[in-house]
C-alpha cells in the first residue's frame, strides 16, 4: 500500500472538521471518547477484533476509543445500550451475526430491532467456528467423533456461549441423530472453561477464543464450520465433510444508532477501512483466526437482513426453543 505524506494528517483534520453549511450548530466529531460496545466478554472474537481496531483508530480520531463489554443475552445488552444512545457518533456497536442476526430468533424478546434501530457503517471481517474436544477425548478425528456419538447410550451435552457456537453443533447433532442438549453460557470463554474442566465433552467455539487452549495442548480441533480451509488449522476438515452442504462463518460489522448524521458514519467508516487496509492490522488479526471480508455500509445492511431471515428458518428447522 502506498503512503502519501500528510495523508493521515488530512484525514484526521477531516474527521474533526464541522460538517458544512447544513450543520453549523453541530459540534466537531468526535469531541470526547468514543465507546465501542461489545456484547461478549474479553477474550471473545468480537472483543479481540474491537481492541485491535480501537487501538489503531484512537490516534486517527484524536480521541480515546474505549471498549465497553456488556456480555449476556446473545450480545443484546450491548445492542440495547447503543440503540438507546444519543445518535452523535460516540456510541458504536461492534455487532456480529449473533447480535444482528441470530438474537432476534433465539430470544423471545430483543430490546431493539437489528435493522430499524441501527445505521450500518462497515462490514469488518469473519471467523470460523471450530469443533473442539479435550485433548484426552477418545475421538481423534471427525469420523471418530461421529462413531463415538452414535454409539453413546446417554444424552450428549455440548456447550454454547453464542449463536455461532450453537448452530453448527445443533446441525451436527441432528445429522447424526444423537439425543443431545445444549448447555448455554453468557459468553464463549465461560463455556470453554467448563469444557476443559470436563462438564461436557465437546463444543463449537470461535477460533479466536479457542486459539490459546489449542496451542497449549488442552484441546483437540476436529472440524471447522467454514466450508473453506482455515490457514490457522491446516488439515482440519470442514463440518461439510460430515454434514453435506453445511457452511457457517461468524461475521462482524460496525453500527451506529439510527439517526446518526450520515457524515459521521461516513467518516467513521473511512477511518476504520483505513485501519483494515493496513498490513500490520492483519498481522495481528490473522493469527487469531480472523479473515478479511471488509464491505460497505450497504453490503452490511443487506447481510444483516439476510441473516435475520436465515436464522428464522434455522431455528424453525432445528426445533430450537427461544429463551
Amino acid at each position: 500500500m502506498l503512503h502519501h505524506p500528510g495523508r493521515r494528517a488530512l484525514i484526521a483534520a477531516g474527521l474533526a472538521a464541522p460538517f458544512g453549511h447544513g450543520a453549523l450548530a453541530q459540534a466537531p466529531w468526535p469531541d470526547r471518547p468514543v465507546r465501542f460496545y461489545v456484547g461478549f466478554a474479553p477474550g471473545t472474537a468480537t472483543d479481540n477484533l474491537a481492541r485491535v481496531i480501537a487501538e489503531a483508530l484512537s490516534p486517527m480520531l484524536g480521541q480515546p476509543v474505549v471498549i465497553e463489554n456488556r456480555p449476556g443475552a446473545q450480545g443484546t445488552l450491548a445492542g440495547a445500550a447503543v440503540a438507546r444512545a444519543p445518535a452523535d457518533g460516540h456510541a458504536v456497536m461492534m455487532g456480529s451475526g449473533t447480535t444482528h442476526g441470530a438474537a432476534s430468533s433465539l430470544l423471545r424478546s430483543v430490546p431493539y430491532d437489528p435493522v430499524r434501530d441501527f445505521l450500518p457503517v462497515l462490514r469488518l471481517g469473519h471467523i470460523t467456528q471450530v469443533l473442539v474436544v479435550r485433548a484426552d477425548h477418545p475421538a481423534e478425528d471427525l469420523p471418530g467423533l461421529a462413531r463415538h456419538l452414535r454409539a453413546a447410550n446417554t444424552r450428549v451435552f455440548y456447550g454454547s456461549g453464542s449463536s455461532g457456537n450453537l448452530l453448527p453443533a445443533a446441525m451436527m447433532m441432528r445429522h447424526l441423530g444423537v439425543d443431545s442438549e445444549v448447555v448455554t453460557y453468557r459468553s464463549p470463554p465461560q463455556a470453554l472453561a467448563d469444557l476443559i474442566g470436563g462438564r461436557f465433552p465437546l463444543m463449537f467455539i470461535d477460533l479466536s477464543a479457542a486459539m490459546g487452549a489449542l496451542r497449549a495442548g488442552q484441546l483437540r480441533a476436529l472440524a471447522i464450520s467454514s466450508e473453506r480451509a482455515s490457514p490457522n488449522l491446516p488439515g482440519v476438515p470442514s463440518l461439510a465433510t460430515l454434514v453435506p452442504g453445511f457452511g457457517f462463518e461468524t461475521w462482524f460489522g460496525m453500527y451506529l444508532p439510527a439517526g446518526t448524521p450520515p457524515a459521521i458514519a461516513a467518516r467513521l467508516g473511512a477511518a476504520t477501512r483505513e485501519v483494515l487496509d493496513k498490513p500490520e492490522t492483519w498481522a495481528r488479526l490473522a493469527p487469531m483466526g480472523f479473515e478479511r471480508s471488509t464491505g460497505s455500509a450497504e453490503e452490511l445492511a443487506a447481510l444483516t437482513q439476510a441473516d435475520v431471515a436465515r436464522w428464522r428458518v434455522a431455528v424453525r428447522e432445528l426445533g430450537i426453543q427461544p429463551e
